[in-house]
Formats: C-alpha cells, sequence, structure tokens
C-alpha cells in the first residue's frame, strides 16, 4: 500500500507537533460544493440487473373537437425513461498505531469525518461531468461570461418551456467574469448576495439569487475548447440516487462497520502485521441526465 498516516509524515506536513498541540483540527482551503439541491433525487429500490429504470409520463395534450355521436380516436400515449446505474466509489485512510500514540490529532475519528464529506463532493462531481453532453448551448470558449450570456442561457430555458425557477452551476473565473459584467448594469434586478441563512438553507456552493435564478459555484465545472462549461437548468434536468449499501448487510462483518447508513458504509480493517488500521468508504451512486431540453450548457473562456 501507499499515502498511510504515519508519524513523520504528519510532523512534515504540521499534523503531529514536538510541542503541545491544540484540540482544534481545521480545515483546508477547499471547494465544499455540494449539488445535489439542483438535482431530483430519486429514492433508490433493489432492481434486477442493477439499474434503476425512471419512467417520465406522456405530455398532456389538449382535447379535439368531435361531432356529436362520432366515436372518438385513441391519442398516441409517449412515454420516456431514464436510467440509474449505481457504481461503486471508495476511498481509504490508513493510520499507523505510532499515530494515536504520539498524541497526533488526526485519528479514525477525524478520517472517517473527513469520508463524510466526500460523499456531497463526488455526486458534484458525477453531475459536473454531464454538462458537456447537453444538446443545447450558449456562449463560447473566447469570450468572458456575462449578463447578457446568462440572458442567453435563460431565453434557451423558456423556449423550451422551463418554467419555474433556475439553477446555474458556473466555475470560479465564470463566476467573477458574471459579477464583474453586473458592475456594469443598472436598474431593478439586483443581485442577492447569500447570507448565513440562505447558505444555512441552501449549502455550500451556493452564490446568491439574480433574475429568480439561483446560482452556484464550482471548483468542478468541466473545460469546454479553451474555457469552461457551466450549465443553466430547470428542476427535472438531471437526477442521481444513492443504493442503499445496508442491502449488503450479510456479508458485513458487524465488529468492522463503523459507519452504515442509506447512502455510505464505513468499515474499520486492521493490519497486525503492519500495525495499521485503515478505515474505507464505500458509497454506490448514479447520476443521469433526465431531459436534455431542461438544460443548456453555459460556455464562456
Amino acid at each position: 500500500m501507499a499515502d498511510e498516516i504515519i508519524t513523520a509524515d504528519l510532523i512534515t506536513n504540521g499534523g503531529l507537533e514536538a510541542a503541545v498541540m491544540s484540540d482544534i483540527v481545521l480545515s483546508q482551503l477547499f471547494d465544499p460544493t455540494d449539488l445535489s439541491a439542483v438535482m431530483t433525487r430519486i429514492p433508490w429500490r433493489v432492481a434486477g440487473g442493477g439499474a434503476l429504470n425512471v419512467v417520465q409520463d406522456a405530455v398532456p395534450g389538449a382535447y379535439a373537437t368531435v361531432a356529436e355521436a362520432a366515436a372518438v380516436a385513441n391519442s398516441a400515449y409517449t412515454t420516456d425513461e431514464f436510467a440509474l446505474t449505481p457504481s461503486r466509489y471508495a476511498r481509504r485512510y490508513e493510520v499507523t498505531d505510532l499515530v494515536p500514540m504520539s498524541g497526533a490529532k488526526i485519528d479514525l475519528d477525524v478520517a472517517a469525518a473527513n469520508l463524510v464529506k466526500g460523499v456531497a463532493l463526488t455526486l458534484t462531481d458525477l453531475l459536473c461531468a454531464l454538462f458537456t453532453s447537453l444538446s443545447q448551448s450558449v456562449g463560447n470558449d473566447t469570450t468572458a461570461c456575462t449578463v447578457d450570456t446568462l440572458f442567453d442561457g435563460m431565453f434557451n430555458l423558456n423556449t423550451n418551456n422551463n418554467y419555474g425557477r433556475y439553477n446555474v452551476v458556473l466555475g470560479p473565473t465564470q463566476m467573477n467574469d458574471f459579477r464583474s459584467s453586473l458592475r456594469a448594469e443598472s436598474g431593478a434586478v439586483q443581485f442577492r448576495e447569500v447570507t448565513y441563512e440562505t447558505l444555512a438553507a441552501r449549502g455550500p456552493g451556493y452564490q446568491g439569487e439574480w433574475s429568480n435564478v439561483d446560482f452556484w459555484q464550482s471548483d468542478s465545472v468541466p473545460a469546454s475548447g479553451g474555457g469552461l462549461a457551466g450549465a443553466i437548468m430547470s428542476q427535472g434536468a438531471f437526477a442521481y440516487t444513492l443504493a442503499d449499501p445496508r442491502a449488503a448487510a450479510g456479508q458485513l462483518i458487524p465488529e468492522f462497520v463503523y459507519l452504515a447508513n442509506e447512502f455510505l458504509l464505513l468499515e474499520k480493517y486492521r493490519e497486525p502485521a503492519s500495525g495499521m488500521t485503515a478505515i474505507i468508504a464505500n458509497i454506490y451512486p448514479a447520476v443521469s441526465e433526465a431531459e436534455d431540453l431542461r438544460g443548456c450548457q453555459i460556455i464562456t473562456s
């Protein structure tokens, strides 16, 4: 194995000191954006073949005039579907026995909490990776993101009968360019910055609201040519599920289970010969494009 958590590395990287250490363990700078809120969650159910097929109902239609006493013809009832196929995603940390003996503040509990945070990051990565699969797009990779770019995306969704609030996900430079463009705007429509209350309700990564659009920022937004491909979408553009790892309870060793819930399995694994204990996380997510016309790429430099 490699990348075990050992005392020498902790001393080098500041996780262990010869002097007395604070009991507080602070997080290093990272992007904690959780984009699960912009997707539709489909509850997992055990399905044959490992895929969960989700049926989309037929589009309603207006009635047609029919003559008195005449038989009415059948109308086509065309449904659609998309599939969610969970795959295994895992992460492992390993701590030597000497680490807790040396008084280090990084232990299995801290590592476990770190692994829990990774669930949302994985869903965000999976969602952003699908942006370039959207057939609709506005902008180009040589022009900065502006207010006009966002209006073009909103117009695209409106043309395709998307109603209600929209969500837009932009990369950091795209968000910077959009805010810069806003400085030249005037009028009644103002950008409403995030507050502690809205951040608590929406989750990490939420930036604020403008023109009935909720803005999110993520460094997982993919590249497109020489620029980035963010996306604007209505609810229902993307969907996700998390298969319940407790379905495998019959083959788990209870003494090794650190945490098991509906989306995450954490297990301890002891290696006596090496004097190390590992904590291993497994999740089984699936993210899919549910309906293409509910989303549009925002391609900018």
